[in-house]
């Protein structure tokens, strides 16, 4: 009689997709600050990839070709790994920082979390209106809140009092222009998010952002 051969195993995947591309393959996966020495969680980190002219290029996704350079998400540290060369010592070859380095890693923050925003409201995830999250607070809807840093604090103060007592995050770091053209909308000044996987990297990264630039989040 035929021995059965052993079934074949079926293949686990670790960890969870990401809608908008970026690798998640360990939420533990860590990297040396290559300024403070320290070894720190990617998601306290900014990633740099060296272009074949030597240009610097800040690579906040995680996806770009070649191997990685890693620094504290801080403009100081950044600052410093420029200032002291120690991009070029890193990479072993010679490398040249943009003038106006602190400017685009801020323009990549935004345009990052205006693609998340917009990947959120895709998979129906966002509700924006201040009457319609306003609903969505009393009803125990929101993962996070969204406010414009140009809200009024009128607006603001009415929601916030709906959030107390309520473990949420609150995220004050686009403008509500910025919000707008995320969402494809005329005006956003309050928005809010349903609990998932893609509002989980939102609020990340508006924690990385608000870490670079050294301010509160809300």
């Amino acid at each position: 009689m035929t021995a059965k051969k052993p079934e074949k195993q079926k293949k686990c995947w670790r960890g969870r997709p990401s809608p908008d591309g970026l690798s998640r393959k360990h939420e533990d996966t860590v990297r040396l600050c290559i300024v403070t020495q320290e070894t720190l969680p990617v998601d306290k980190l900014v990633r740099f990839c060296v272009a074949p002219d030597g240009l610097l290029v800040p690579d906040l996704a995680h996806k770009l070709p070649g191997r990685g350079i890693w620094v504290s998400a801080d403009k100081d540290v950044i600052e410093t790994a420029c200032r002291k060369n120690l991009f070029t010592k890193a990479a072993r070859r010679k490398t040249v920082c943009p003038e106006n380095m602190d400017e685009l890693i801020k323009k990549l923050f935004v345009r990052r979390l205006q693609s998340l925003l917009g990947v959120a409201k895709k998979a129906g995830l966002v509700t924006a209106g201040f009457e319609k999250v306003a609903e969505a607070l009393r009803k125990g809807q929101v993962f996070c809140l969204i406010e414009a840093v140009d809200a009024a604090e009128d607006g603001r103060e009415k929601l916030r009092r709906l959030c107390a007592g309520i473990d949420i995050s609150v995220v004050r770091i686009l403008t509500a222009d910025q919000a707008a053209e995320a969402l494809g909308t005329g005006v956003c000044v309050h928005a809010a998010l349903k609990s998932g996987g893609i509002s989980d990297l939102f609020v990340a990264e508006a924690r990385r952002f608000a870490a670079y630039c050294k301010t509160e989040l809300c």
